[in-house]
């Protein structure tokens, strides 16, 4: 009796550990399909396109401060590099040329705020909308093997690559928390630290900071500065916004942040009135910039999504047809129920902002008010900000809900514009800003800087959606013409098609 126990007892644990290491891998894989791992990949090599020699001639070129176009230039590009740019240049016998003539060229555009998941295709909608930079700000490790293979001659944006967020969690939510995404979770300060310096040591381009706890938050930007390695990401959920007096870190993550704190500062916005908020907002608005600009600052806009947050919330189904949702990773689209608890997709049923969350027609009106009133408080800050000179680069948060990789900085740049900044300042936030920031040698348009460039049909000083109208992408000295720039993009969209297990014609 006790032998056939002790063998129904064995056989039971066999058949438990097997199961829950099916279990185990079957969600490895599931999360990995859930960040688009499984999407069929484009063949990027069909795009390979070596550097050459290239005058792009007569044309209007932005002048290196950004103010206005200088017309009738030329612009030699050779091994990579802007040769000269000058209204008086002998052409190369051996140089291909572009006749610019009629129209405008200015540097190749900087998302500074992506998030490529699992989803490398991307890259290709990124170059195709002429953005040539990307700054990766927190991911999967292969992104620093994807940054060496284009530094090496894949097609796709120069990459900078922050390390992986870092959190402060306990030790069980922490090992959930990791399993379940990118992230990476800490208990102590000294766990902290010794993440700092590996990821230094692993190359990242910067550390990004999610929901430390305050001592660790100030440990890990000090380390961080001592290394010589920059800071960007979120405030603490506990932080005061007097702690921008003394802070080191480099950059904040999202304008939203900032808002986040003044909500939590303010308190209820339904209970107090949106008004209230406003003028709440105003108030402390001065003695931010104040900070800010002390600390030498700078703020990642990320504009566009949260004015989204309230039109998925309002009506999802006519926010899905205004985006060219064809092009995003339909596992990110199409949604998962992987994580036990949140909603992650932009489809109905899987969207975490669609009103349908709201329990009830009161809190719908809560929910409402509290949406417009912190994109309200946005605009209320950018414009203070723009006023008195706040460093801002743009970024989309790209790969995010309803955020399409590419087309999304085109809106960005739209937002802010509508926001106060003029189409000069605008396509500042997107080219020498951000270039400043990362310490590159492109985002302005002067000899001796990386050949990242751009001819447009129209000027986009007079209208910034003009950045639209890409006739040509330069990306580091490679030329690709508009029909390879709509191949680019057939591709992406046709393994999109071969992978889709949704249907999206409704909102085409």
């Amino acid at each position: 009796m006790s032998k056939t126990l002790s063998k129904w007892l064995i056989g039971l644990l066999i058949f438990v550990l097997i199961f829950a290491l099916g279990s185990f891998f079957w969600y490895k894989k599931e999360i990995k399909s859930m960040y688009g791992a499984y999407t069929e990949l484009v063949d990027h090599t069909a795009f390979a396109t070596p550097m050459t020699l290239t005058a792009i001639t007569n044309t209007n070129v932005l002048s290196a401060d950004g103010q206005s176009m200088l017309p009738n230039h030329t612009v030699i590009v050779d091994n990579g590099k802007i040769v000269s740019v000058s209204s008086e240049t002998t052409i190369p016998a051996n140089a291909t040329v572009l006749d610019g003539h009629g129209k405008f060229l200015i540097p190749g555009l900087i998302d500074s705020h992506v998030h490529l998941h699992r989803s490398p295709n991307d890259l290709l909608l990124y170059v195709a909308n002429g953005v040539t930079h990307i700054r990766d700000l927190g991911g999967f490790a292969e992104r620093l093997t994807l940054r060496e293979e284009i530094e090496n001659g894949r097609v796709g944006p120069k990459m900078y690559v922050t390390s992986p967020p870092i959190n402060t969690k306990g030790l069980l939510e922490g090992i959930l928390f990791e399993f379940f995404t990118f992230h990476k979770a800490v208990r102590r300060i000294d766990q902290a630290e010794s993440m700092v310096k590996k990821f230094v040591e692993q190359g990242y381009d910067a550390i990004k900071t999610y929901h430390l706890d305050m001592p660790s938050y100030r440990a890990v930007n000090k380390l961080a500065a001592e290394l010589g390695t920059p800071t960007v990401g979120h405030f603490p959920l506990t932080m005061e916004l007097s702690e921008l007096k003394v802070t080191q870190q480099r950059e904040v993550a999202h304008l939203e942040e900032i808002v986040s704190v003044l909500i939590r500062e303010f308190g209820s916005i339904n209970q107090q009135g949106s008004d209230a908020f406003y003028a709440h907002v105003e108030a402390r608005s001065e003695e931010i910039i104040d900070d800010l600009l002390a600390k030498n600052m700078v703020i990642n806009s990320v504009l566009l999504y949260m004015e989204n947050i309230h039109d998925q919330f309002s009506d999802l189904e006519s926010k899905l047809k205004t985006v060219p949702i064809e092009y995003a990773n339909p596992a990110l689209v199409e949604g998962s129920t992987v994580v036990p608890g949140y909603k992650i997709g932009w489809l109905p049923g899987f969207n975490q902002f669609e009103a349908v969350n709201a329990p009830s027609e009161e809190g719908y009106k809560i929910d409402d008010t509290y949406w417009r009133a912190r994109e309200a408080a946005h605009h209320i800050l950018l414009k203070a900000m723009v006023k008195r000179g706040v460093k801002i680069v743009a970024g989309t948060d790209s790969g995010g809900f309803v955020i399409v990789p590419g087309f999304s900085l085109h809106k960005e740049l739209k937002s802010l514009n509508l926001g106060g900044m003029s189409p000069a300042q605008t396509l500042a936030t997107a080219t020498k800003n951000p270039a400043e920031l990362m310490d590159s040698n492109a985002g302005v348009i002067e000899a001796g800087r990386r050949a990242d460039l751009l001819i447009l049909d129209k000027n986009p000083l007079i209208d910034i959606s003009n950045t639209r109208t890409i006739d040509t992408v330069i990306l580091n000295g490679r030329v690709f013409k508009r029909d390879q720039l709509d191949a680019m993009l057939s591709a992406v969209k046709k393994a999109n098609e071969n992978s889709r297990k949704v249907n999206i014609d409704k909102y085409r």
